[in-house]
């Protein structure tokens, strides 16, 4: 194939977005089920003697640092759904425009 040459297959993209769009829901299922068994064990570090007082902020901190990791991991492919879903509207109709002004063009000289 010609390196000079543009071409697409947006049929890919829209599988990629697919596989995209099924990462982006099992990564929010995977970051709701860790917020739900955080909330469950949320007392065992303790609830208030001395250890619970020095445990719980750091406890507090990791928890909140994996969760927001999760969601940012979570956004971040919702990002990449998006960008292909884009590209590839925008492809297909470049690719549609493009066979339309052929065809116009062939149906004007009768050539094919």
């Amino acid at each position: 194939m010609d390196d000079n040459v543009f071409s697409a297959d947006v049929s890919r993209l829209r599988q990629w977005e697919g596989l995209m769009g099924e990462i982006t829901n099992i990564t929010r299922n995977v970051v709701g089920d860790f917020e739900s068994a955080v909330r469950s064990c949320m007392d065992w570090v303790g609830q208030d003697d001395s250890m619970a007082k020095e445990l719980r902020p750091r406890d507090q901190k990791e928890r909140e640092g994996a969760t927001n990791t999760g969601k940012s991991l979570m956004e971040a492919i919702d990002g990449i759904t998006t960008a292909l879903n884009v590209n590839g509207n925008f492809i297909h109709g470049a690719q549609n425009d493009a066979y339309d002004a052929i065809k116009n063009e062939s149906n004007k000289s009768g050539k094919h």
